[in-house]
């Protein structure tokens, strides 16, 4: 498929991921292939569900249109570990199909790999990693629930190259320096591909076995494909963490940041990406943190990035059963010139719960109540029971309910989805 954009250039999407994709495969399989003898360090578990679902919504607008779906869904998980080499693969390839129509069928792919290869023992190492999922189009609404993927979503792969060296100054001191390479592809027609490089240099020093200073410095230049835009970013980094007890710790980062940005009229920035965590574990199986951060978010439908604030507070607890997360954080996203912003608040609920030995209960809940005149809200919550047949089978029954509310729109919907899984895995 070819694509034309405004300046006239020609967008090949498919030969650029097919390139990248590949040589990932070929630098990890030879890696794999070279040490599969030895069985102790090469760990493989293929999986497989198939699941039937009916949702009074598939296309999530105000005027419904149910349909029935077939879901396929097989998958592998892969790990070899040995001497100075380790590499992990996670990969699902889902197939959905809309028996009614009301719907395109869908052929999605979830992918996740990392090697590591220490080139130069203690001192050189190279990272090549593979990322592949579904994101949505537009960045504030948080990353992709599980099963809501046909609507407003688009493919996301980034490969990444990363070179660097572990320098030892002192006992205490390790210098880290290198450079990274990320290529990032979109599927959809609008969205923006780029290729990103960066150079960095940190300087760890452990104050005492509790206390560490951070400091260092880097560059990064982003360039958007068949597009104009992206920068170029100087920064410098002073970190500082302090572990006061068992699971318990204070981390601060700030990181000044100029940027300048390439398309002409564009005014540069100074922007302040900062960080502060706290956590505090109040025994073995409750705790809670807090946090506070400014970053740059990854954005698939602009050349550059938005500056994005999250702050939020979360309580965990961990019981004989189970497990209960209870979460409300504030986000504001905002782009470069600080005219356009997007802000909400989003309490959260989740965990696990095991029912007998065989039968568990797994929910999630969160919903998005934007802070514009209009009050807009967006609720997400899933229910599902499971319940293990043998040691590698197990059957599911899955429940999933999502609302979308803007006061005075016609794009307000319902959608319900009650869904059957039957899942293997080696």
């Amino acid at each position: 498929m070819f694509i034309v954009n405004s300046r006239g250039e020609v967008r090949v999407p498919v030969l650029r991921l097919s390139i990248a994709r590949c040589a990932y495969w070929v630098l990890a399989f030879s890696l794999l292939y070279g040490g599969v003898a030895c069985a102790a360090d090469f760990q493989f578990s293929p999986r497989i569900s198939v699941s039937s679902e009916y949702n009074d919504n598939v296309t999530q607008t105000k005027q419904a249109k149910s349909d029935f779906l077939w879901l396929i869904k097989p998958g592998l998980s892969a790990t070899y570990e040995h001497s100075r080499v380790f590499a992990n693969l996670s990969y699902d390839f889902e197939f959905k199909k809309y028996q009614e129509g009301n719907s395109s069928n869908e052929k999605n792919h979830y992918l996740n790999a990392l090697t590591k290869v220490e080139a130069l023992k203690e001192l050189f190492f190279i990272e090549v990693s593979d990322d592949y999922k579904k994101v949505f189009r537009d960045v504030t609404r948080g990353d992709v629930p599980e099963g809501d993927t046909n609507v407003n979503t688009t493919d996301q792969n980034t490969f990444g190259v990363k070179p660097y060296f572990v320098i030892p100054l002192q006992e205490r001191t390790n210098l880290t320096a290198g450079g990274e390479f990320r290529d990032i592809w979109y599927s959809k027609e609008g969205s923006v591909d780029k290729r990103n490089y960066r150079l960095f240099s940190d300087l760890t020093h452990d104050l005492t076995e509790r206390w560490s200073l951070t400091g260092g410095a880097g560059f990064e230049m982003q360039d958007p494909r068949f597009e104009e835009g992206g920068f170029k970013r100087y920064n410098l980094v002073i970190g500082t963490k302090y572990s006061y007890a068992e699971g318990s710790y204070v981390e601060l980062n700030w990181k000044p940041t100029y940027t300048d940005f390439t398309i002409q009229g564009a005014s540069n920035k100074q922007y302040n990406p900062y960080s502060l965590n706290l956590v505090h574990a109040f025994s073995g199986t409750l705790s809670a943190s807090a946090s506070t951060s400014m970053y740059f978010s990854e954005d698939p439908s602009s050349a550059d990035t938005l500056n994005t604030f999250t702050h939020k507070v979360s309580l965990s607890q961990q019981y004989d059963r189970g497990e209960i997360t209870c979460s409300l954080a504030y986000n504001d996203y905002e782009n470069n010139d600080s005219i356009s912003r997007s802000t909400y608040w989003r309490p959260s609920l989740g965990g696990t719960h095991s029912l007998t030995e065989r039968l568990a209960l797994r929910y999630n809940a969160y919903v998005d109540m934007h802070s514009n005149p209009d009050s807009d809200k967006y609720i997400f919550s899933m229910l599902g029971l499971s319940y293990s047949l043998s040691a590698s089978t197990s059957a599911s029954l899955s429940y999933r309910f999502k609302n979308s509310d803007k006061q005075g729109s016609a794009n307000d919907y319902t959608s319900n989805t009650l869904g059957l899984t039957l899942s293997w895995q080696y």
